[in-house]
C-alpha cells in the first residue's frame, strides 16, 4: 500500500513539473490558423507571468509566441522585459523587429533613441569586461558583464512571415478601464436627462393644478413633491457623470513611454498644447 502511495505521489509530482515547465515547441506548424492560435496562447502566457513578476518566464513566453507569428507588438514586449533584466543584445535586436514590423509607429523616434543608447551601454559593459579579463590572471578569467546587465538565458529564432494578432502592448489596459468609465458617464448622463425631463413635467403638472384651481393647494403641492425626489437623482446623475468622464480622460490620456506631449507658441499669439500615444 504504500510502494502504491509512493508511486502515485511521484507520478503527480512530475506531472505537475511537467505542466509548471512547460517549453516551446521545436516544430511550427504551415497552418497559419494554427500558428495564430499558439501565438495568442504564448502571448497570454506571457502577460500572465509578467504580471507575476516571473520576468524569465514572460521572455521566454513571448519569444515563442513571436516564433509563431511575427508581430510587432511582440517583438515591443520581448525588448521592454529584456531591457529591464539586462539582456541587452535581445533588448537592441527586438527593438528594431518592433521598428520593422510597426514602420509607421508613432514612437519611432523614441525607440530609435532608446536603441542607441543601449548600444552605448553595451559597448561600455564589453570594454569593461576586457579590461577586468585583462588585469584578472588568465587562468581565472571568467566573462564579466557591468553590474545590472548580466545576460539571462534567450530562445529567440527567426520569426514566421508577419501576421497580425490583436493583443496590445503591456501597459495599456488602463485605457480600455478608461473607455469603459466613458461608457459608464454616457449612462448616467443620459439617466440624468431622463429624470430631470420627468421632473420637469411634474413642475409643469403642479404649476398647471396650481392656475386652474388656487383653492385646491394640496393637490398641486403633491405633485409637486413627486418632482422633487427626480429632480435630485437627476442632479445626482449628472455628478457622477461628471466625475466619470473625469476619472476617465485620466486613464485614457495617462502618459506612457510612447506618449508625446509638447506646448508651442502660436505665430499669431498664444499657446498650444499637444498630446499624442500609441493605443
Amino acid at each position: 500500500m504504500k510502494i502504491r502511495f509512493a508511486l502515485v505521489a511521484i507520478t503527480v509530482f512530475l506531472t505537475a513539473s511537467s505542466v509548471r515547465a512547460e517549453e516551446c515547441p521545436s516544430d511550427i506548424p504551415d497552418d497559419s490558423g494554427v500558428r495564430r492560435v499558439q501565438a495568442k496562447k504564448w502571448f497570454s502566457k506571457g502577460q500572465t507571468t509578467s504580471d507575476e513578476g516571473d520576468d524569465i518566464a514572460a521572455l521566454k513566453a513571448y519569444q515563442c509566441s513571436l516564433r509563431y507569428v511575427s508581430h510587432g507588438f511582440t517583438a515591443y514586449n520581448i525588448a521592454q522585459i529584456a531591457e529591464r533584466i539586462g539582456d541587452l543584445e535581445v533588448a537592441i535586436a527586438s527593438y528594431s523587429q518592433y521598428l520593422l514590423l510597426v514602420p509607421e509607429a508613432k514612437d519611432q523616434q523614441e525607440v530609435n533613441d532608446r536603441v542607441v543608447a543601449l548600444k552605448e551601454r553595451l559597448a561600455r559593459a564589453k570594454q569593461k569586461e576586457k579590461e577586468i579579463l585583462a588585469a584578472a590572471p588568465v587562468a581565472a578569467a571568467e566573462p564579466l558583464v557591468a553590474e545590472h546587465e548580466t545576460k539571462k538565458p534567450s530562445v529567440a529564432e527567426a520569426p514566421k512571415p508577419a501576421e497580425s494578432i490583436t493583443e496590445k502592448p503591456i501597459g495599456t489596459n488602463y485605457r480600455r478601464a478608461g473607455w469603459i468609465v466613458y461608457g459608464g458617464a454616457g449612462v448616467a448622463l443620459v439617466g440624468g436627462l431622463i429624470t430631470n425631463l420627468l421632473a420637469r413635467s411634474k413642475m409643469n403638472t403642479c404649476n398647471s393644478k396650481y392656475n386652474a384651481h388656487p383653492q385646491d393647494i394640496s393637490g398641486a403641492e403633491a405633485a409637486c413633491s413627486d418632482a422633487k425626489p427626480l429632480a435630485y437623482m437627476s442632479y445626482g446623475l449628472f455628478g457622477v457623470g461628471a466625475a466619470a468622464i473625469a476619472v476617465g480622460t485620466v486613464l485614457v490620456l495617462r502618459p506612457t513611454e510612447s506618449s508625446e506631449v509638447g506646448v508651442n507658441l502660436l505665430p499669431e499669439g498664444g499657446l498650444a498644447f499637444g498630446w499624442s500615444g500609441r493605443y
